[in-house]
């Protein structure tokens, strides 16, 4: 690597850093991080996010995204609200 890219590369994984501080997610390990990175970018890009396109999209297994959740859930990190158009699915929202 050339010192450019590795100071650049450095910034960036600090920047990161203090942004999963400022979420409280830093006591969450990868793949928690990782439900919830995919629950942000969901949002961002479709305006709405339920469990099912968590799944699909993280690679997750079901029992782990569902794990994952209530976890955010009892830290107020997510709501979670019952989908009006689908009974059967959960909607979730990020806690600002």
């Amino acid at each position: 690597m050339t010192s450019k890219f590795s100071k650049e590369l450095t910034n960036i994984l600090e920047m990161l850093s203090n942004i999963e501080k400022d979420l409280n997610l830093i006591s969450f390990n990868e793949t928690e991080k990782k439900v919830y990175h995919t629950i942000a970018i969901l949002l961002n890009k479709h305006g709405e996010c339920n469990v099912t396109d968590v799944i699909n999209n993280s690679g997750l297994s079901r029992s782990t995204v569902y794990k994952t959740i209530k976890k955010f859930e009892s830290a107020n990190l997510v709501l979670v609200k019952q989908s009006q158009g689908d009974k059967r699915e959960l909607n979730l929202v990020l806690v600002s």
